[in-house]
């Protein structure tokens, strides 16, 4: 077959195929109007108005605009910005015997009626080390008997936290340890309150025990006290 017609060789009468150029592109292409202006600086030639008009350039900024300039993007960078913010509601505080019907509640966890939290106590577990480090850190120092820590814990009985932040100074800290040493090096070798214990001490089947019926009765065993009678800790008595 024939090479199809070309731009400009289309037979009067007849439409160009599509793709192709139109035989008469002015009507379609207007010419765009450059405007030529006269430039001393290029010997008497001509040059288009979009050329010359570029060649123009800003006046230097002074000194104290740049100061301006400087200070407004540093206060802008290092501006104290308010972050939107979730504040929970302030919780009221709770009778013990609150946590400890809970936990007495959830005792045994093969009832149906806890089958629907499932999900919830699965995704309580990874909480769990966050949960022993809270324990760890408010356990009962060897010069306390007892202690009483606010505990944080979901309705449901999923999980528990110890919700305190022991602080004390480092030099009374050290203190405390210090003498907490000196006075089990002696309880190690009197043996007067040592007891042994066996691991693990509760079988695998076995349910935890009740707090209220087992331990809220019985009296914590003594602090790690120094006896101040004796005539070497004279300086420590008043202090």
């Amino acid at each position: 077959p024939p090479p199809p017609p070309t731009a400009g060789l289309i037979p009067p009468g007849m439409m160009a195929p599509p793709g192709m150029m139109p035989s008469n592109p002015q009507h379609h292409f207007p010419r765009q109007q450059i405007s030529m202006v006269s430039n001393n600086n290029n010997n008497g030639v001509d040059v288009p108005a979009t050329t010359a008009s570029t060649t123009t350039t800003k006046a230097p900024l002074s000194l104290e605009e740049k100061s301006k300039r400087w200070a407004k993007l540093q206060t802008k960078k290092y501006a104290h910005k308010k972050l939107q913010t979730f504040s929970a509601p302030q919780k009221e505080q709770l009778p013990p015997d609150f946590l400890r019907k809970i936990l007495q509640d959830h005792g045994d966890m093969t009832s149906k009626r806890y089958a629907s939290e499932k999900r919830l106590y699965l995704g309580a577990l990874k909480y769990v080390p966050h949960a022993l480090y809270k324990l760890l850190e408010n356990i009962p120092m060897p010069w306390e008997s007892y202690k009483d820590v606010p505990v944080l814990f979901h309705v449901t009985g999923a999980i528990s936290f110890v919700d305190h932040v022991p602080k004390v100074i480092e030099p009374i800290y050290r203190a405390q340890w210090g003498t907490a040493w000196l006075l089990m090096r002696r309880e190690k070798r009197d043996r007067r309150h040592f007891k042994r214990m066996r691991f693990p001490p509760f079988d695998d089947e076995e349910p935890p025990l009740d707090y209220a019926d087992h331990l809220l009765n019985v009296e914590p065993a003594e602090a790690v006290q120094l006896e101040l009678e004796d005539d070497q800790y004279a300086l420590l008595e008043d202090w």
